[in-house]
């Protein structure tokens, strides 16, 4: 249609107007790369009327040493900012039940998707590498309905009764994030720093044209063949890493991808989502960003504020310095070459070059009356020159943030823990708006992760999370058990970096002064040889979890069919369900236990705290009373045994006390004590 090719033509001026604007940034981009992976002789030449990052010329062949020190101080700096474990908590809506309710499923739908996606490794990481080297790093988050979910299940066959395990449908469609570069996304406002601020933005790929009659069969022309273009459309495969790859032959297809907000445009006033392959709609909504969140499904890992949209990175103010510093060894190496060989001076005559070598102890010719050769005087470099050498090292840590102390190495003449921990915040203090941004775009990906959960998982699910505390849980919910959950909040500070020695000494500490157990010390002190000894402490821990697990899912019917079956078994008189009183003699009726019941080996003071502690989280807060009634009944069994171990304690105690006394002829006045005499016992 006449209105579709008008939209076409629109969006492909605005492409091209956007990518022509930020021409500067990408060229920055491109150096800061070159930089970052070893190419420091390199800069833009103009060659043949056309802009090239090159390599400076070096005619006289002089030594061209390369000490990377931007390399390891980006290393460093991603290092600290994915170090931490952002934690996340959902607000609810009210103090109503089910908003309550709604909240503990989000947080668990948050979690179960961290944990799916390997978000941490996966997504961080790479966005953060890019955040560092270019200062912008970009996380899209979207709903892949190509998904496809599988479970596994147990069948047994019906005429072999073999018992076979197969994958099983158990949904379609998943949230799914990609990590995009700033080379692949396009805004046209660049002094709008917000990027829910701009009017629209594009997201930019190169695809094969097999990806691209596959993914939108369905609504490209049967003979569709499109205009086929050079993958440095939008990254420049050769300036990535300069070693002459050829990314200029056309064999990609273009895909633009719009997204608008409500009056971005003429042609969506309403907002919406637009995608183009070459000149074809694939993908069109004029009624809004079709996400129910309406945010752009896109967050902005950003470093050093320079109040425009593309931020800056550290590396750009390092390259002075880095090509100074590297310029500077050159020289104190081209100088030391000079002094180990240096040039020598002759008379015309008096030796044959040819014969003079390196070979050590050779006899060389002089002819008679000629005067011997001697070495063209060399002045030594100056101290200023080798002083240059350890300003520039200083001028390093300054604009980089990263001091001895983020390197492992102490400070001159600083030796108290207390002032080595406030130095090394010093240096993180540097990185503080980057864990910011940080903190914010995983807030917004995952408040938009849980809007798309629920806009598009209309069926139950099995959503399956481990806790901090190693319990795990499993819950079938759908989108609509979290409508009301999704105000999910990242706690402030939770992404700063933490030093792992200082935390495993301060538990050390703790422990010697018994603020802590030593089980729950070695739980959190994370050292792997004290692993596989934690684990058997852990076993009865382990147990009182899958207690928890069980009892938290009876149901009301199975808690009734248990009773019903006890009393009946009272009426049959079952000696198991029944008790003699010590006064009369009679058989009386055992209360009602809870379903599940203590066992005899089970080291009930560490049921008992596990028990308490579940008790004491929210999950348990929302479960229904019949369910809080059996684990108070469950409880109260483990706390009976522990009275009763303790009991046979000091009656044995009591007993060895006595016998000690008989056998050293003290006088036995001790009470009878559960029927017998201090002689019987």
């Amino acid at each position: 249609k006449e209105e579709a090719k008008k939209l076409v033509a629109w969006m492909k001026q605005e492409y091209s107007k956007a990518k022509t604007n930020r021409k500067n940034e990408e060229n920055d981009w491109y150096l800061q790369l070159a930089f970052y992976n070893g190419y420091q002789y390199h800069d833009w030449r103009a060659v043949g009327g056309k802009q090239t990052l090159q390599e400076e010329p070096n005619p006289a062949g002089l030594p061209r040493i390369t000490v990377n020190r931007i390399e390891p101080i980006i290393r460093t700096e991603t290092a600290k900012t994915t170090s931490g474990n952002p934690s996340a908590s959902v607000v609810p809506a009210s103090n109503d039940e089910d908003d309550l309710l709604a909240a503990n499923a989000a947080e668990q739908v948050w979690q179960a998707i961290y944990d799916k996606t390997r978000f941490q490794t996966n997504v961080l990481q790479k966005a953060e590498f890019w955040r560092a080297i270019t200062g912008n790093g970009f996380i899209k988050a979207f709903w892949d309905d190509s998904k496809i979910i599988k479970e596994p299940i147990t069948e047994t066959d019906p005429l072999t009764m073999e018992k076979r395990v197969t994958q099983a449908v158990a949904g379609k469609g998943d949230v799914e994030f990609e990590v995009l570069s700033p080379f692949h996304l396009f805004v046209p406002d660049l002094a709008q720093e917000d990027i829910e601020k701009q009017p629209f933005i594009f997201t930019v790929y190169t695809k094969t044209e097999e990806w691209v009659k596959s993914t939108f069969k369905n609504v490209l022309p049967d003979n569709f063949t499109p205009n086929k273009i050079a993958a440095s459309e939008i990254e420049e495969a050769a300036l990535m890493d300069l070693r002459g790859v050829d990314s200029a032959s056309p064999n990609d297809v273009l895909v633009i991808e719009m997204w608008v907000k409500p009056g971005g445009n003429k042609y969506l006033p309403e907002g919406g989502l637009v995608t183009i392959v070459d000149e074809q709609i694939v993908q069109y909504s004029n009624t809004g960003i079709p996400y129910a969140h309406g945010e752009f499904p896109v967050a902005h890992l950003h470093g050093i504020q320079n109040g425009k949209f593309y931020r800056r990175s550290v590396i750009k103010n390092l390259i002075p310095m880095q090509r100074e510093y590297n310029r500077t060894r050159s020289q104190i190496i081209h100088a030391k070459n000079l002094m180990s060989k240096p040039q020598m001076m002759y008379q015309d005559g008096s030796v044959d070059p040819r014969k003079i070598t390196a070979r050590a102890g050779i006899w060389i010719p002089v002819r008679p009356g000629f005067q011997y050769p001697s070495p063209v005087p060399i002045q030594p470099l100056p101290n200023y020159v080798l002083q240059e050498v350890q300003q520039l090292n200083s001028d390093f840590e300054d604009i980089s943030g990263q001091h001895q102390i983020s390197k492992g190495d102490a400070a001159p003449g600083v030796t108290a823990a207390t002032a080595l921990a406030y130095l090394g915040e010093r240096d993180d203090a540097y990185l503080t708006t980057v864990f910011n941004s940080i903190e914010a775009a995983i807030e917004k990906l995952a408040r938009q992760s849980l809007t798309l959960f629920m806009q598009y998982v209309q069926t139950p699910r099995l959503i399956k999370t481990v806790g901090n505390d190693g319990s795990y849980d499993a819950m079938m919910l759908s989108g609509s058990d979290i409508a009301s959950g999704t105000d999910i909040r990242i706690e402030s500070g939770s992404a700063l970096p933490t030093s792992k020695a200082a935390r495993q000494a301060l538990i050390t500490e703790w422990m010697k002064m018994g603020f802590i157990s030593p089980q729950d010390g070695l739980r959190v002190l994370e050292m792997g040889m004290l692993k596989q000894y934690y684990n058997l402490i852990k076993i009865d821990e382990n147990q009182a979890q899958r207690e928890n697990l069980s009892m938290k899912k009876l149901s009301e019917q199975e808690v009734q069919e248990f009773e019903a079956d006890w009393q009946q078994r009272q009426a049959q008189g079952d000696p198991e369900t029944m008790y003699q009183d010590p006064e009369t003699g009679e058989m009386m009726p055992l209360p009602v236990p809870p379903v599940m019941q203590p066992h005899e080996y089970d080291n009930h003071a560490v049921h008992v705290e596990v028990h308490n502690r579940f008790r004491k989280s929210q999950s348990y807060e929302l479960l229904p009373e019949f369910t809080k009634q059996q684990f108070q009944k469950h409880i109260k069994l483990h706390e009976q045994a522990l009275q009763l171990q303790a009991q046979r304690q000091m009656q044995m105690q009591q007993a060895m006390g006595g016998m000690e006394e008989q056998a050293s002829g003290a006088p036995q006045d001790t009470p009878e004590q559960s029927g017998m005499t201090a002689e019987q016992l």
